[in-house]
């Protein structure tokens, strides 16, 4: 009998294989409760008729929909990339499926995902920019584990793993200063980021460590894009003193505004030097290379799925709700 895929429904099934509709949902659901020859036998019944289990059904079978969420600041980037390849290859390990959402940077916009998501999946990943992360939980708290991933989140009831981005700066700025530079730029981002707060207080330590007064340091803001700091290039060129060292909370703006000086004949390092934060993958082949702060964006990636997973199991976890991932600087050419 030849069957239409549309129209094969678990009944179909079981009369071809001679056994009950229960028999075929348990195949699919609950395998320890079937013979592991009619496991097989129904299984392969099911691939040649073309039968797909319903998602929802099986679902509600078991209470789970075996998908994590994952609301990140941007759907693109070399940075949330590598966050994305950690947290896929847990999933793939794990054989749970990703629902991935945007919060382009707003507050708001987080909110109204992880609202979106609520229902569809077993636990959430959440990376917010924001100081004000709490925030995104305090109108409905979801009904589901939550990880968060480089955000404000330290010292909550959920789990948090971030990177050093205090310490990370406080190196970029050091080594800048070690160079004998003391006429200091900083692009800085959005004023409403944790991760823009968190290397400004590391710049701002670094400074004063090596005497200096941090009200000197010349602020230029951006928005995390090359286009914001190829913008923050010009803005250096316009002022009065071209600054010697320029670090930017980003590598990304510091790639933009070491094009936009170059093409206005500064010589990196020669005449600047510059210093970012992420190392993306784009820095150590940028003409100069650029010295930065290299972060396992990947490593986090991982840990943080893994915790969630556990989490979504009910599995003991005896590790502290908080890690801090270590930062190391690497020197390149552009410095």
């Amino acid at each position: 009998m030849t069957y239409s895929p549309m129209a094969v429904t678990i009944r179909d099934v079981a009369s071809e294989a001679n056994v009950s509709a229960t028999t075929v949902s348990r195949v699919f659901n609950h395998t320890d409760l079937v013979s592991p020859e009619t496991v097989e036998r129904v299984r392969r019944i099911a691939e040649r008729m073309g039968y797909e289990p319903n998602a929802t059904a099986k679902s509600l079978s078991h209470g789970r929909t075996e998908a994590i969420g994952v609301v990140l600041p941007a759907p693109h980037g070399e940075f949330f990339s590598e966050i994305m390849r950690g947290i896929d290859d847990v999933a793939q390990d794990s054989e749970y499926y990703l629902l991935i959402s945007s919060s382009h940077y707003s507050l708001e916009e987080g909110e109204a995902a992880i609202r979106a998501l609520r229902g569809r999946v077993d636990g959430l990943l959440v990376m917010t920019t924001h100081v004000r992360a709490k925030a995104m939980l305090e109108k409905r708290t979801p009904d589901v584990p939550v990880v968060f991933m480089n955000s404000a989140m330290a010292g909550t009831e959920h789990d948090a793993f971030d990177f050093e981005n205090r310490k990370g700066a406080y190196k970029a700025v050091s080594h800048l200063l070690e160079r004998g530079h003391r006429c200091l730029a900083t692009i800085t981002g959005p004023p409403d980021s944790y991760d823009v707060r968190e290397r400004l207080s590391g710049l701002r330590k670094a400074v004063a460590d090596t005497g200096l007064d941090p009200a000197s340091v010349t602020h230029i803001q951006g928005d995390f894009t090359q286009a914001s700091g190829y913008q923050a290039g010009k803005e250096i060129l316009a002022l009065d003193t071209l600054p010697d060292a320029v670090f930017a909370c980003n590598d990304y703006m510091a790639i933009g505004a070491m094009s936009a000086l170059q093409e206005a004949g500064v010589r990196i390092p020669d005449d600047l030097a510059m210093a970012g934060f992420d190392d993306i993958p784009s820095a150590r082949y940028a003409s100069p290379s650029l010295t930065t702060i290299s972060v396992p964006v990947y490593d986090l990636g991982r840990a943080a799925a893994k915790r969630l997973i556990a989490r979504v199991r009910g599995e003991h976890v005896p590790e502290a709700r908080e890690k801090l991932f270590a930062s190391e600087l690497v020197i390149r050419s552009s410095t």
